[in-house]
């Protein structure tokens, strides 16, 4: 049974998320909160965090990070009506695990649950063009080449959604170090920021759960 938050200040909207969650026989609705603060709260483990991006007290995404750093192995996915560029990456840069909008059928929906909980990034419908627009410069697999294999094990990390001193935790090196070679990182890929490294390392395969 695969146990999930939902997180929406809208009560029509989590009214009807947790109906329909609970007519699935996989799922099992573990709350269904209307604010950050309400989220962080909640002491049953969930699965999943189905979160709304604009919340009366934050947004999902640093919602989501928070709720990971708290239950690693946790997959937070974004429930929105904004299908913007900027918060599609910024979602997917911060670790999230995938971004579904609004008008998704409610088959879609759980479809979608399922699809995360067994380790897979979801896209909705509309959002995957903010991740083919990250990676338009320099498409991989053709980008991931430009990096060495140290390159490569720091993004397979950052793309699973680690910050910076788990992940020179897991490699022994230190933070400062991890800091130095994700900027070098950005300009061998052609990319300005970490969000868009990582948008490319996910096209490319990479933070992908293991089988």
């Amino acid at each position: 049974m695969t146990g999930v938050l939902v997180v929406d200040d809208h009560p029509i909207v989590l009214a009807g998320l947790a109906a329909l969650i609970e007519s699935d026989g996989g799922l099992e609705l573990v709350a269904a909160v209307r604010s950050a603060a309400d989220a962080l709260a909640v002491t049953a483990r969930p699965d999943i965090a189905l979160l709304d991006l604009r919340l009366p007290d934050g947004d999902g995404i640093t919602l989501g990070a928070q709720l990971k750093r708290r239950w690693p192995g946790l997959r937070a996915v974004l429930f929105t009506m904004h299908a913007d560029d900027q918060s599609v990456i910024r979602s997917l840069g911060s670790g999230l695990d995938g971004y579904l909008l609004k008008d998704s059928d409610p088959d879609d929906v759980l479809a979608a649950i399922h699809s995360a909980a067994r380790g897979t990034l979801v896209l909705g419908r509309g959002t995957q063009a903010a991740v083919i627009a990250a990676a338009a410069a320099a498409p991989p697999p053709a980008a991931l080449a430009a990096l060495d294999s140290r390159d490569l094990e720091i993004l397979e990390l950052l793309a699973q959604g680690l910050p910076t001193g788990q992940v020179a935790a897991r490699l022994f090196l230190a933070p400062k170090t991890i800091r130095n070679r994700v900027s070098d990182m950005l300009a061998k890929l052609g990319v300005a920021t970490r969000e868009e490294a990582i948008a490319l390392g996910r096209a490319g395969g990479l933070g992908r759960a293991k089988a």
